[in-house]
């Protein structure tokens, strides 16, 4: 029988999200307190700097507003996946209102990437429309998800740590949608080089 999951704080709760996504939350939707988020910061700042030693040149600088900002919203997701389906729900998910620019796209990243792993939470409705939403306005963290994109990829192909994870994390996912900007078509195409029928067998930009 398996073990029930002990509700987890931010800190604990990102740690758990990042290595196997088995995640609980505590009852109530309260304020994170200063110390809470401390803690929670550096261990998304230690996620950082492990997994920005894979990205394929020098990573953009981290941006601890937007790490703090999507594990929150991460935390607020499974707080609320089990409450009464309203079109209230998303006044209790935080907004993001700084510029998007290439540190907050990939420090927000850090939680964002398991949007597809949240989504699996939630019931038909407006938390899930919401998530929905997230991950269209966030590209970077989205693919392979079946969503029509609305936010921006100016400061991913501005960025060349970004465009090459993008273009990795297309490959990977064979997200054909998201080769219809030129700017992203080739640059999956110079990611696969000559190993294209190995990497993405059928490969066709123009679907």
């Amino acid at each position: 029988m398996a073990v029930p999951l002990l509700p987890m704080n931010l800190a604990l709760f990102v740690t758990a999200l990042t290595q196997d996504s088995k995640v609980s939350v505590l009852p109530g939707i309260t304020p994170f307190s200063p110390t809470a988020l401390q803690e929670a910061s550096v261990v998304l700042y230690n996620f950082y700097r492990d997994d920005s030693q894979e990205m394929p040149t020098t990573p953009p600088p981290f941006h601890e507003d937007a790490a703090l900002w999507a594990a929150t919203l991460a935390y607020r997701i499974i707080q609320l996946a089990e409450a009464p389906v309203s079109s209230e729900i998303i006044t209790h998910l935080p907004p993001f209102t700084p510029p998007v620019t290439p540190a907050v796209i990939y420090s927000a990243d850090l939680c964002l990437r398991y949007l597809p792993d949240l989504l699996q939470y939630t019931k038909p409705g407006p938390l899930q429309d919401y998530v929905l939403q997230t991950a269209a306005q966030w590209p970077f963290s989205s693919t392979g998800m079946q969503i029509t994109l609305t936010g921006t990829l100016t400061p991913i192909l501005q960025d060349n740590a970004l465009l090459q994870a993008y273009a990795d994390r297309i490959i990977v996912t064979r997200d054909i949608s998201r080769c219809q900007h030129p700017g992203i078509k080739n640059a999956v195409i110079k990611a696969m080089g000559n190993y294209q029928e190995i990497l993405w067998p059928g490969f066709n930009p123009n679907l």
